[in-house]
């Protein structure tokens, strides 16, 4: 081999180097421009809500339901269609402010300690957020998005939304390039499904999280 047949294979393996560095990078799927958004969020016992079927429901009446533990312990005694919805959205509020999640089965709760996750628990263990948490199951948790139709948005209790957000949990009902944006209440959502679409723009980004508790979100949750 030629001295300049060597310096010419040295230079082509560096630049097949050099420009598969940016290939090794990964980011968010390019399907994430046109992502399906959804919302979620924690049943309330007394609140209206939809039942599993989608009907219009409100979560009262006699108790006969038990929210047992894994032990076998009681946490509350509730009514049929508020055990209903607790399993299926795996979290509930009851009105003495005690928070619960599924456990190890769909037939048994556990409490949360609401001095650390005072809104509920990723699937990781960490505080969903109000208006910032997004489950996703194609997005690393804590990765950080912009969403650009939120980026203005007014939230139901007055704040306005700066389009960034949080993947902080999953979804068992989430296909990829998909959003759940957790809005805490049925009755934000009520409002929210009214402006927000079901398509959107999202994108990987370094963003300010802001903090959109007020004294009323706080009211509402019993804290």
């Amino acid at each position: 081999m030629t001295r300049i047949s060597f310096i010419a294979m040295m230079v082509y393996m560096v630049s097949n180097v050099v420009l598969a560095a940016p290939v090794d990078k990964r980011s968010i799927s390019s399907c994430y421009k046109s992502a399906k958004l959804t919302q979620y969020w924690i049943p309330k016992e007394g609140d209206s809500d939809v039942d599993n079927g989608g009907q219009s429901v409100t979560l009262d009446g006699s108790k006969t339901k038990t929210l047992q533990t894994q032990d076998g312990k009681t946490i509350a005694k509730v009514s049929q269609t508020t055990y209903d919805k607790f399993q299926m959205e795996g979290t509930g509020l009851l009105a003495s402010g005690k928070l619960v999640n599924l456990g190890e089965s769909t037939n048994v709760f556990m409490e949360l300690d609401r001095s650390s996750t005072p809104y509920g628990i990723g699937h990781e263990g960490d505080g969903l957020v109000p208006w910032v948490s997004v489950a996703s199951n194609d997005i690393k948790a804590g990765t950080t998005l912009y969403i650009k139709e939120m980026d203005g948005l007014a939230l139901p209790n007055g704040k306005t939304h700066n389009g960034c957000v949080r993947v902080d949990d999953q979804g068992w009902s989430l296909g990829g390039c998909h959003i759940d944006f957790f809005v805490l209440q049925f009755s934000a959502y009520q409002d929210l499904e009214k402006t927000l679409p079901t398509t959107v723009t999202v994108t990987e980004k370094s963003c300010t999280i802001q903090d959109y508790v007020t004294a009323g979100v706080k009211k509402w949750a019993v804290l």
